[in-house]
Order: C-alpha cells, then sequence, then structure tokens
C-alpha cells in the first residue's frame, strides 16, 4: 500500500493467462499488460443480486510503476 499511498489500500486483480504473459521457464513477465476492471454494475434480482465487472482489452498501461486504484475489489487474487 506504500506505492499506492494509501494506508487501506488492498492488492487485488483479476489474473492474465499464462499464455503470452509469463516464460514459463523462467517464471518472468513477458508482457506488460494488466487487465483493467470497468463497465461494473449489479446484476440479478434479491438474494441474487451482485457485481459484475466487464474488462477491457488487455493492452499496455499509460500508468507505470504504480498501482492502478479502483474503487472495487477482484475476487481473482487479493493480498
Amino acid at each position: 500500500w506504500h506505492t499506492a499511498r494509501n494506508e487501506m489500500a488492498i492488492l487485488s486483480t483479476y489474473l492474465s493467462g499464462v499464455e503470452k504473459h509469463i516464460d514459463l521457464e523462467t517464471g518472468e513477465r513477458t508482457s506488460k499488460s494488466r487487465p483493467i476492471m470497468c463497465a461494473s454494475d449489479f446484476e440479478g434480482y434479491g438474494d441474487m443480486k451482485h457485481l459484475r465487472h466487464g474488462q477491457q482489452p488487455e493492452g499496455v498501461t499509460y500508468i507505470h510503476d504504480m498501482p492502478t486504484l479502483n474503487p472495487f475489489w477482484a475476487a481473482g487474487f487479493s493480498f
């Protein structure tokens, strides 16, 4: 949270597939793209109502060397 400058921050993301993103031999990142949650809205009715996020096509981001702040918590991976 130090880089986000927010002591309440939770690091959270939807994971990309490994194809074309990770060198399977070295474990090093080979892509500079990352998923971005967008077009969030509630779906369903009553007890089944839930928040669903769309996702932009992955591409090289305009923000570098810092987290992308987002008001939502991704269920894919958090720590």
